[in-house]
């Protein structure tokens, strides 16, 4: 009787680890302490981020990263990076594996040696917490997809066109693509209200956007997605987004691209900014945000 008490307790504990094993939690755009190569790094975990890890040239150097035969470059707007690639060791919370990093001559984050999105490490579950949860907060779950091997998050539907939707922390606005822009517009009787302005867009590569201001509120769930930017010149066209409030009864129709790539949009601190957390349960396949009651608009 003792033994069968004192195995089923190894087997709980052994069931216990192996589960803490598989959820990597980290805070909002604070990086978490990893090993590489044996190394101490500094890991970035970003929503927005790519699904393969990237670190900055100087660590790339320290952890004596060789280039492979497999490069690639990120194209953004104008902008060409090119970035080569190592397979190299890997132990994060628990999880030992190799991965494929990105690294090139520049710097590509601050405060931290490296960048990964939340799909790119083995964890089945993956939580970024914004702030300590609340008994005001509740789950907010959504289906989890991968834009192939770049971002995970969910999507929405705009006019029968899917919209990869991921999230960052690092900006207030809500950033999504020239042709996602002009899709939103036409649905939710949007129009341009202001001027362009550069922003951020990824690896500290900033283009210009414009905000977009919507008759109709564009939903995620039951968030209210919020203080929208258009990317104005790359990925498509935004020439169809009028320059000013257009009139109710005002019916404009465009011509579509059967072979229209896929668009994004980058949920910003505006929207999720109230949150505790996001979460991604891989195994699930859903996305859940613990959120209290959205703030009214300001």
């Amino acid at each position: 009787m003792t033994f069968r008490i004192l195995a089923a307790a190894i087997a709980l504990t052994v069931a216990g680890a192996a589960q803490a094993q598989d959820h990597l939690v980290a805070n909002a755009r604070e990086p978490i302490d990893i090993l590489v190569n044996g190394q101490p790094v500094r890991m970035l975990i970003a929503p927005d981020a790519v699904q393969a890890p990237a670190v900055n040239a100087a660590a790339a150097e320290r952890l004596g990263l060789e280039p492979s035969l497999f490069n690639f470059v990120f194209v953004i707007g104008p902008t060409h990076l090119p970035f080569r690639t190592d397979t190299i060791r890997y132990e994060a919370q628990g999880e030992r594996f190799r991965r494929r990093t990105a690294f090139s001559e520049a710097i590509i984050v601050d405060g931290a040696d490296g960048v990964v999105g939340p799909a790119g490490f083995p964890h089945e579950r993956v939580t970024l917490r914004l702030r300590a949860q609340t008994s005001d907060d509740r789950a907010i779950v959504l289906p989890l997809h991968k834009m192939g091997r770049t971002l995970a998050g969910t999507r929405i539907e705009v006019g029968g066109v899917p919209i990869h939707v991921a999230f960052s922390f690092d900006r207030p606005e809500t950033l999504v693509s020239a042709t996602g822009g002009a899709l939103i517009a036409e649905g939710q009787g949007g129009y341009f209200d202001g001027e362009a302005q550069e922003m951020d867009i990824l690896y500290k590569v900033a283009r210009p956007v414009r905000p977009l201001t919507l008759r109709e509120p564009l939903m995620l769930g039951e968030l209210e997605i919020r203080n929208i930017a258009v990317r104005t010149s790359d990925h498509g066209s935004s020439s169809t987004i009028g320059e000013s409030a257009p009139d109710p009864d005002e019916i404009v129709v465009t011509a579509r691209d059967d072979d229209m790539p896929r668009q994004r949009m980058y949920v910003g601190l505006d929207t999720i900014g109230h949150c505790a957390s996001i979460a991604y349960d891989f195994e699930e396949e859903t996305l859940t945000l613990m959120c209290p009651d959205q703030p009214a608009a300001r």
